[in-house]
């Protein structure tokens, strides 16, 4: 009997096993892991120059790395879900002694950042997207993350959205098709928030006004045969809010991109952004993050870029070219800055997964016209190793 009983537990296990196996398995064919590593070499030449002619020039040296692994899951026609982690994947994060996991760092280092952690329900006639959500830069929000984390718009060129958010960001996307057929319209907006305020609660004084500081990003992409055009409009409302007049200043950044591609070897693009925040109402926030007092701001910037993508042997070549400009209209004289950006690199495919991409970039900033400095220049020689599967 017991012989019995433990060979029909034996039995019921077994099954259940294969039970659990067989929908492990049926689950895991919607399942699609990826990840990519990545290895940068870096010289870094910096000459600076102000306007009685003098001049210095500085060589470093450094190597930087990134990873990342992600997960993406197919849970029907209508839900899917994607998981990505990594280091710092769009700036790669530095090389040295202490960051190769010793001892005194290992409570410092081996950052591990949520690159994406979201799900796409899409019946169709909409999608909403949810958590970590990817989300790509038109124009506007190359501007923006300079503007929330310098107080001003230099440097968007330089950086980029790509570079310090990792094309995402925690917040929720609602999107539904406007025109379908041989043009395709669709309307897509993002919501989270910047700055999280609440009001005061007294059982006798009224309560005042102040309200969070609420980002939206609004694109309508228009896609007709080879040519694909994105207009886009940011907002940060009450980017500025002073609670105790009770007023508020928003932040509006409009933009566009687009990519037409030439011919199966070639396609070009073109993007620019314009922004613009003040305190005039509020009295509240600064120009930059050195003020040492609120005062009056009127903060602009600009970015354009164009680039190129052109097939080329066993890879391609890039080309881009950005411009930004930023100042505070209250201070032009002293604030004005304009960046100058020059990105020129090949992507040689010698496997099927792995590429070596030799890359030289070059950076160069003008000052503003009272400034003792005059101009200042990078060059980045580099060359990256990076394998994916």
């Amino acid at each position: 009997m017991n012989l019995k009983k433990k060979s029909m537990k034996t039995t019921t296990a077994i099954a259940a096993a294969l039970i659990v196996s067989a929908s492990i398995s049926a689950f895991a064919a919607e399942l699609t892991p990826y990840g990519s590593a990545r290895y940068v070499f870096r010289p870094r030449i910096h000459t600076i120059a102000d306007t009685a002619a003098n001049s210095n020039t500085t060589i470093d040296y450094h190597n930087l790395s990134a990873w990342r692994l992600g997960l993406r899951a197919k849970v029907d026609d209508q839900l899917s879900l994607q998981f990505q982690i990594g280091n710092d994947w769009g700036a790669s994060e530095g090389v040295n002694w202490a960051n190769n996991n010793m001892p005194g760092s290992r409570l410092g280092f081996n950052n591990l950042y949520v690159h994406l952690a979201c799900f796409r329900w899409n019946p169709g006639y909409m999608f909403v997207e949810a958590g970590v959500v990817p989300l790509f830069s038109n124009g506007t929000l190359d501007l923006l993350e300079r503007s929330i984390n310098t107080g001003k718009y230099g440097e968007a060129n330089y950086l980029g959205w790509g570079v310090e958010a990792n094309n995402s960001m925690l917040g929720v996307k609602l999107g539904a098709p406007v025109l379908k057929g041989d043009i395709k319209v669709n309307a897509e907006l993002f919501q989270t928030i910047v700055t999280t305020r609440t009001q005061t609660l007294h059982p006798v004084n009224e309560p005042k006004a102040n309200p969070t500081a609420a980002l939206f990003v609004f694109n309508l992409p228009v896609e007709a045969g080879a040519l694909k055009v994105t207009p886009e409009l940011t907002a940060v409302l009450n980017r500025n809010f002073n609670s105790a007049t009770e007023k508020g200043d928003h932040e509006i950044i409009g933009g566009m991109s687009a990519n037409y591609k030439v011919n199966s070897a070639i396609s070009v693009n073109l993007t620019g952004g314009y922004g613009m925040v003040n305190n005039e109402k509020s009295m509240v926030g600064y120009y930059g993050p050195t003020e040492s007092a609120p005062a009056k701001y009127n903060s602009r910037g600009l970015y354009l870029a164009t680039g190129s993508a052109i097939k080329m042997g066993p890879g391609s070549v890039f080309i881009d070219f950005r411009y930004n400009s930023e100042a505070n209209l209250e201070n032009e004289e002293n604030t004005k800055n304009d960046y100058f950006y020059t990105d020129l690199r090949y992507g040689w495919k010698v496997h099927d997964k792995v590429t070596i991409t030799p890359r030289f970039r070059n950076y160069v900033r003008l000052f503003p016209e009272n400034d003792v400095n005059k101009w200042r220049m990078e060059n980045r020689p580099e060359l990256t190793l990076e394998a994916l599967f």
